[in-house]
């Protein structure tokens, strides 16, 4: 490996930043991999994020549904521990990955609702097995003006489904394990990556993390990781891609 060439490649391997998956790259393309790495370290967001946060925001990009990256999700989980992270926090990214679901009903239920009314079908409040029943969640929800308006229809025809949806999720801005700035930023982070790219979402967190007190340059800094998901191709691909040239060499 020319790391000679690449006198912060070694650091981005002890940051966690990535694994060893790039190695052969120093040696079959050592101009490409240089201007990467001259971006990654552009996007490490030294004295602008926390690094715990850091890890915690590659931890989740890699762990969401939208991607299971699971090298990533295994490197991040023992950088987010080397930098002092708890099983809590851990569990916390685990937690908000996994509400992520909703957004299905976010977007899916307003286009069933505008091709409902399309069709001439009625729009009838609630859907007749449920009992419309309290909603403390969806109450606490609206009360802290986080209750998304893509979620009304789904509140009108099933309130008693989103309730339980939402106390999934709801828990984590309240307790404490990690900052609610923190959560938007992660938030900010699921939304916006290339393998999800919901647009309403990003908007909203960033919304709201800007009224938490966030700066543009950590808003910034959280996209910037982002856009370094998509090295993960080469990550990948490139340790497939040495097995085989072994093989067709044997």
């Amino acid at each position: 490996m020319q790391h000679n060439l690449f006198p912060h490649y070694r650091a981005l391997r002890d940051t966690g930043a990535l694994g060893s998956e790039l190695d052969p790259l120093t040696e079959w393309d050592p101009t490409w991999i240089a201007s990467w790495v001259a971006l990654a370290r552009d996007a490490q967001a030294e004295g602008v994020l926390d690094p715990k946060l850091v890890a915690l925001i590659r931890l989740n990009l890699d762990v969401t549904a939208t991607h299971l990256y699971r090298p990533g999700v295994s490197r991040h989980v023992r950088e987010a521990i080397r930098l002092g992270a708890t099983r809590a926090e851990i569990l916390e990214v685990f937690k908000l990955a996994s509400v992520v679901g909703i957004h299905a009903c976010a977007v899916g239920v307003p286009a069933l609702a505008e091709e409902l009314a399309r069709a001439g079908i009625p729009d009838e409040p609630a859907v007749a097995s449920v009992t419309p029943g309290a909603t403390p969640v969806c109450d606490a929800v609206r009360a802290n003006g986080m209750f998304n308006p893509l979620w009304e229809t789904l509140y009108r025809w099933d309130p008693q489904y989103l309730e339980k949806f939402l106390a999934m999720g709801f828990g984590l801005w309240t307790d404490n394990i990690l900052p609610p700035l923190w959560i938007e930023f992660l938030c900010i982070a699921g939304d916006a990556a290339i393998t999800h790219m919901y647009g309403h979402g990003t908007q909203r967190h960033i919304e709201a993390a800007l009224r938490l007190g966030a700066t543009r340059a950590q808003i910034l800094a959280v996209l910037k990781i982002v856009s370094l998901q998509g090295i993960e191709a080469c990550e990948l691909a490139v340790p497939m891609l040495e097995h085989a040239m072994r093989e067709d060499a044997a």
